[in-house]
């Protein structure tokens, strides 16, 4: 089955929890500062290798069609070539890493979909403006294209703070003909990081970029403020709002401010934040959850069968 028939006909559909921070905290890895994880490919591959399979097993034991993306979200063409990897081919590299994973996976690996992971290019948890949207566009074509050769399901532009960004790597990646999806990182005000509203930011993507993403999504956001953000007066009742189905969940309540460089990890009690993931589910009809910061593969297990239950109860309906 395509990552478009799954994605519209699955009430719930698993992604991946943290890596960056439990590189860190568990392995005690520092990872490259241009291209952050995405050099364990070369480096650690086995602890990548070991993560991609925790939750990947998860999956597998709820029987959960699941999105894993490559650890790319920092690569683009000016940070590899200032990274420790300027003479690899990162995307073809980890795309390859990645299949061979799925593969072993025998009959589960129909329900395993690969995505090409892209970034913005400063920093997600700023709302200043880098690049203007036709900038956006030239800058992220590349990478979009690089990923595109490989044999991946989709693209995802993750932890998008700023609509400008947003827009131009949206048009990159329609280019490709790959379905596609953009994540926003947002306030519980409501807004992305630039102050844009999450309704604006979808209707401007959607006239902007054709075909238009298959979905919307929130990263490294608590649910309890997601759902804030929601029911803010710049959003509610807007029917662009229907366009977001999905979230990573970041374990801490804390402003993307206080986040950002963060010394200590926060983490709110897992089935706190599951519960609040499933009231996204039940009234915003989201159908795709995940983890971000704080989270891990304990996370990720209540969460399969929370979502396993739900996924009975409405078949059973």
């Amino acid at each position: 089955m395509s990552f478009k028939a799954v994605f519209k006909e699955s009430k719930v559909i698993l992604t991946e929890g943290a890596f960056v921070e439990r590189i860190k905290a568990e392995f005690g890895i520092k990872t490259d500062p241009h291209v952050n994880h995405a050099g364990l490919i070369y480096s650690h591959p086995q602890v990548l290798e070991l993560l991609y399979r925790q939750y990947l097993d998860i999956g597998k034991k709820y029987m959960l069609p699941i999105l894993v993306m490559t650890p790319t979200r920092k690569v683009n063409a000016v940070s590899v070539g200032k990274s420790a990897y300027s003479d690899k081919d990162i995307s073809a590299d980890t795309v390859a890493s990645l299949n061979k994973i799925k593969q072993s996976y025998g009959d589960y690996a129909e329900q395993i979909f690969l995505g090409g992971l892209m970034g913005c290019r400063g920093d997600a948890y700023s709302g200043q403006k880098v690049m203007d949207v036709e900038e956006a566009y030239r800058f992220h074509r590349k990478q979009a294209l690089a990923l595109s050769m490989h044999n991946i399901d989709f693209l995802f532009a993750g932890i998008m703070p700023e609509i400008n960004e947003a827009t131009g790597m949206a048009m990159a990646m329609a280019e490709t003909d790959l379905p596609y999806i953009v994540s926003f990182m947002v306030r519980k005000s409501g807004n992305l990081l630039d102050g844009t509203s999450i309704a604006d930011a979808i209707e401007r993507i959607d006239a902007k970029a054709n075909p238009k993403p298959v979905c919307y999504m929130a990263n490294c956001i608590h649910p309890s403020n997601l759902l804030q953000a929601l029911l803010s007066d710049q959003n509610t009742g807007r029917a662009a709002m229907g366009r977001l189905r999905g979230i990573q969940s970041n374990a801490s309540m804390l402003s993307p401010e206080e986040l950002n460089n963060c010394p200590v990890l926060h983490q709110d009690d897992f089935s706190h934040i599951i519960d609040e993931m499933m009231v996204l589910h039940d009234q915003h009809a989201f159908n795709v959850f995940g983890g971000c910061c704080g989270t891990n593969d304990l996370f990720l297990e209540s969460l399969a069968q929370k979502l396993m239950k739900t996924s009975i109860m409405e078949i059973n309906k």
